[in-house]
């Protein structure tokens, strides 16, 4: 009967029967072979099957060192057709899931299978980024305020200022944090990352920055509220404020 597996214990102390050699084994039957002990006596010796000792003495021309070979695996499911496919397809459409691409192909073939075709040609998959909106319109305007100025010098850049508002909270933007444990410990209060459901006090900010061989930065200017808007937040009264300040 073979012994059970304690957790975290050895995996080989499952197999008992069919096993593989190790090396030193191999090297024990080859050297007992060439001493000139028949196969016989050497399965009895070693407790080795006549027929293992009989494949290792035929194989070991072609082992190095007495190591294993690379076994043939698992008989692929897919043909080169079927990969050009694969690859043409997740070129066109990144954004596709393992489920469409299995629907849009036709391709029969799991989502590990998929993984590992991609990874062979160093694809993998990963969040996309975000960036704001970039219309035709907006692009077009970025293009007509670029060309006219692409060979401004520091002196032309200098007679310009960049400024920018933006909304402050407090509490926002905390580092994610990871826990140890078992899914049994998710929910154990040491284990919780607690989170306000209702927003904290926020506030809207506003800065400027300019170019050139002396230039700066301004101080961090906090907005003031337009009570007299429609919901007691930031108008253009309130942008006009901080211009004249």
């Amino acid at each position: 009967m073979a012994k059970l597996r304690l957790p975290l214990g050895e995996i080989s102390g499952n197999i008992k029967r069919r096993r593989e050699l190790t090396p030193y084994e191999r090297g024990q039957i080859i050297g007992a072979a060439k001493c000139g002990v028949n196969p016989s006596a050497i399965s009895a010796d070693l407790s080795i099957p006549r027929r293992t000792i009989r494949s290792t003495l035929s194989r070991e021309p072609l082992r190095k060192n007495g190591a294993s070979q690379s076994r043939s695996g698992r008989p692929r499911t897919y043909n080169r057709h079927d990969e050009r496919l694969l690859l043409r397809v997740v070129r066109q459409f990144p954004k596709f899931t393992y489920k469409q691409l299995r629907a849009f192909t036709g391709l029969k073939l799991c989502a590990s299978t998929l993984k590992s075709i991609l990874r062979r040609h160093h694809i993998t998959t990963w969040r996309a980024k975000k960036r704001p909106l970039l219309t035709k319109i907006v692009a077009k305007n970025r293009y007509c305020f670029c060309k006219p100025r692409l060979n401004w010098d520091v002196e032309d850049w200098r007679k310009f200022m960049w400024s920018d508002e933006c909304s402050a909270e407090r509490g926002a933007g905390k580092s994610v944090e990871w826990c140890f444990g078992t899914p049994a410990d998710k929910w154990k209060p040491q284990c919780v990352k607690a989170y306000k459901k209702s927003r904290d006090i926020s506030v809207m900010v506003w800065a400027c920055f300019w170019g050139g061989i002396k230039g700066g930065r301004s101080e961090l200017y906090i907005m003031d509220r337009d009570f007299e808007s429609k919901k007691y937040g930031y108008s253009a009264r309130s942008y006009l404020e901080v211009l004249e300040d």
